[in-house]
């Protein structure tokens, strides 16, 4: 179901760099205190999470972070205040290698890996039994969980989802990222992507994997080639449009059954309108909310003493409020 936005920033706020800009750039809010669990995934692995109100009896929500996302991300500090404003119950997923510690295996978290959000989601509720539980993802987080909803149908273990600027069709994300100014945040991830991959492995490793060096690894220009030599060779997949096709969740949104709301901007620099679904392509049980601005991940409507609004996360807890 296509719904109406009612988000509408001040005019000077209306571009969508300034947009995706304005909120890593504002003073950060404060953590609560956090308790971390290690989760020991079924393949010999290990995933990370942070929990906020780990022994409380309220209302759980599991955050999934976007690419090279951590703790220090804005949009998630603030749905982290948020949660612990509201004395509810919050954890914060890192995908693999996205903690403090380097992953034991060859793999990468990417952007289809919803497999080890079907092992968290299990985890969690063996260890904290959550009466309602919800989940909120962002960008490639947001990827990863609608296509797991789409995957696991009526089996997906939660109460209801919100995804954040999902970047539904990654292959034509992949190029859209790669023009014109939005070559800016293609440097900077791209930059981190593969600062991870030499770090992780040694030169002998790197070499025996992938047949590249570090410096092969570095000279990477552009998303595509990143995931075609490195991202498919670590996960199996034959190619970089192997894996955009088998991670894209736009190939997933039809099979949705539980509820969920996605939230997305017409004019998110990261990826361009046409991979927003159609109407026809939605299933009853999902929301989409659709505004004309918002950048990637900003939507800064009225920015205060902290730096931003809490459009997001008013957003977000309103939707699972109806759930309650």
């Amino acid at each position: 179901m296509l719904k109406e936005s009612h988000f509408d920033p001040p005019w000077w706020l209306k571009n969508r760099h300034l947009q995706t800009f304005w909120a890593p750039l504002a003073p950060r809010l404060p953590l609560p205190e956090l308790t971390r669990q290690r989760v020991e995934l079924s393949d010999g692995d290990f995933i990370d999470m942070d929990w906020v109100n780990p022994e409380r009896d309220a209302p759980t929500i599991v955050l999934l972070h976007g690419l090279e996302g951590d703790i220090n991300s804005p949009y998630l500090r603030r749905m982290l205040f948020q949660i612990q404003q509201r004395r509810w119950r919050g954890v914060l997923v890192y995908w693999r290698g996205c903690s403090e510690e380097e992953n034991r295996l060859d793999k990468t978290y990417h952007s289809g890996r919803s497999d080890d959000l079907d092992e968290v989601i299990t985890e969690i509720h063996n260890s904290k039994a959550p009466d309602k539980l919800f989940v909120a993802g962002y960008s490639l987080g947001a990827n990863v969980l609608l296509k797991w909803l789409g995957e696991q149908r009526n089996n997906a273990d939660i109460d209801v989802g919100c995804a954040v600027s999902t970047p539904f069709n990654l292959s034509i994300c992949a190029d859209s990222i790669d023009q014109g100014f939005s070559k800016i945040y293609k440097y900077f991830l791209l930059n981190s992507l593969k600062k991870r991959i030499v770090r992780k492995f040694p030169e002998h490793r790197m070499l025996e994997l992938l047949n590249l060096s570090p410096r092969d690894v570095m000279a990477i220009n552009s998303f595509r080639e990143f995931d075609n030599r490195v991202t498919s060779f670590l996960n199996e997949f034959e190619d970089a449009d192997d894996y955009y096709r088998k991670a894209s969740s736009i190939y997933h949104i039809s099979t949705i059954k539980k509820p969920a709301l996605v939230i997305h901007a017409a004019d998110d620099p990261f990826m361009s309108p046409e991979i927003i679904p159609r109407e026809d392509q939605l299933p009853g049980s999902l929301e989409l909310l659709i505004s004309e601005y918002g950048g990637h991940v900003g939507f800064v409507s009225s920015p205060g003493s902290k730096g931003v609004s809490f459009y997001l996360e008013e957003t977000i807890l309103g939707y699972f409020d109806r759930f309650l």
